[in-house]
């Protein structure tokens, strides 16, 4: 029985940091489908863009450029690799914060 999208952002979250995009890219890549990877891309790269539009307009423009790179890197393991970088990177500017 596939996982609800709760089950899978806690299965994603209990990853360590670092580690989360690669581990879901593995994940994905055990059960390929070319129609899921063709609408990841293609939402992944359509929210980038927008997210990028909405750095200038009024909107939520980082997260949603986050949410279409990590789409994306679900399908590619360079995408997730940086994503990974970018995730360590954020924690340890929030722990700093946090002190």
């Amino acid at each position: 029985m596939p996982f609800g999208l709760k089950q899978r952002l806690r299965r994603f979250m209990a990853a360590p940091s670092g580690t989360r995009f690669i581990s879901h890219y593995r994940r994905l890549q055990q059960r390929p489908h070319m129609v899921r990877t063709l609408l990841a891309l293609g939402l992944g790269l359509l929210l980038l863009a927008l997210g990028l539009i909405m750095l200038v307009l009024p909107g939520p423009g980082l997260l949603v450029g986050f949410a279409g790179a990590a789409l994306i890197a679900g399908e590619s393991a360079t995408a997730a690799r940086l994503l990974d970088r970018v995730d360590v990177w954020v924690t340890r500017i929030a722990a700093r914060w946090r002190r």
